[in-house]
């Protein structure tokens, strides 16, 4: 099915949705279709090139650690990498043998999201707090953790248990990078989220690395340099930004300055993003035909099949232009890394037990 055809069906089956409210025979037709595109985009082959395969067994845990979401990936060019998972201790770094030497950040983090490395090597570790209404976190979440390589907690930034779009609170920080300043751009607006939490602001949120307040860029919505659950970024060797708008279903390029470049649709419906020294562009689609709760004013609405037809995978593109080169399906990864190696590092938020690599994160190479 080409992109069109997979366009054409989605477009048709929101208007069918529209069209047979309060008609049960034609409702079910619509449910009909609405499976079918489901099944499209869980289908686990592909045309496209993929020249990757996964490391079975990759890496492995120490003993009494269990397996949690791994949604922050930071590779080290050797062949290792930093991880931030659901799990405890949170961070953890893994070397290229998949051994882990180092592990820190135990209790400090509700809901781990987003995760960056400074100019002078610290590590910065995202908590968007919880999902939904949890009493148990009351008091807790919402904040970004400065530490050093040697598990030092630095600095907390964002108020804890406070979800609001502010010059000291976050509403849920969900991914960060560093600009070429050295500064720490954060994405701010994690969906779904509590009911106590704000319902609108997203945004991204610029602190220097003393974690003084700087400026926020952008607002809640569908336009140009708005965003709407904004899940990951990565800078190119040109300074631009690309911005994972996963509620949109886009990416958004900005330029140096944070001012809105373009959007890109073609890579799915983004959870993770990286772009390597080579311009290599590397987007996880984890999301796509799924039934998840947002924003009402989400292109699908408040909930419903998310980005409907699009395949789940991993779409390896050129970043100066845009266009397409490979595909890894059968993977649906939030978390999402590579290094300059060829290695893509993929972490998942489900599915773990059934993954070749034995948990959470896959790691790809070159077959």
């Amino acid at each position: 099915m080409t992109r069109f055809e997979v366009m054409r069906y989605a477009i048709l089956g929101s208007l069918v949705a529209l069209l047979t409210a309060g008609s049960p025979l034609l409702a079910r037709g619509a449910q009909q279709q609405q499976t079918v595109l489901q099944q499209l985009s869980l289908r686990p082959t592909s045309t496209m090139e993929n020249p990757y395969r996964m490391l079975e067994n990759w890496p492995t845990l120490r003993p009494g650690m269990e397996w949690g979401a791994a949604i922050g990936l930071i590779p080290d060019d050797t062949g290792g990498l930093w991880m931030l998972f659901r799990s405890e201790p949170a961070i953890n770094y893994i070397d290229a043998d998949g051994q882990i030497t180092k592990s820190f950040g135990e209790g400090v983090i509700v809901q781990a999201h987003g995760f960056c490395m400074d100019n002078d090597g610290n590590l910065w570790a995202g908590d968007s707090g919880p999902f939904g209404d949890d009493p148990s976190t009351r008091g807790r979440g919402f904040q970004i953790h400065k530490f050093s390589q040697d598990g030092e907690l630095l600095m907390s930034l964002g108020r804890a248990g406070v979800s609001r779009a502010g010059e000291d609170t976050f509403i849920g920080p969900t991914a960060c990078a560093v600009d070429q300043d050295g500064n720490i751009v954060i994405a701010d607006g994690h969906w779904p989220r509590p009911s106590t939490a704000q319902q609108n602001g997203d945004r991204l949120v610029v602190v220097t690395p003393q974690g003084e307040f700087v400026r926020a860029v952008g607002r809640m919505g569908e336009g140009p340099g708005e965003f709407m659950g904004p899940h990951a970024l990565a800078f190119d060797t040109d300074g631009r930004l690309f911005v994972a708008d996963r509620s949109n279903n886009r990416v958004q390029i900005l330029d140096p300055e944070l001012n809105w470049v373009d959007e890109w649709r073609h890579f799915g419906r983004p959870s993770g993003i990286t772009v390597l020294d080579d311009g290599t562009l590397l987007v996880a689609d984890s999301e796509s035909g799924a039934v998840i709760p947002g924003p009402p004013e989400s292109p699908e609405g408040a909930r419903a099949v998310r980005n409907p037809g699009w395949q789940v995978g991993i779409r390896v593109g050129d970043a100066r232009n845009g266009s397409l080169r490979y595909f890894i399906p059968g993977t649906r990864p939030e978390g999402m890394a590579g290094d300059n190696l060829g290695n893509i590092f993929a972490g998942l938020t489900g599915g773990c037990d059934s993954s070749p690599s034995g948990g959470c994160l896959q790691k790809w190479v070159r077959r």
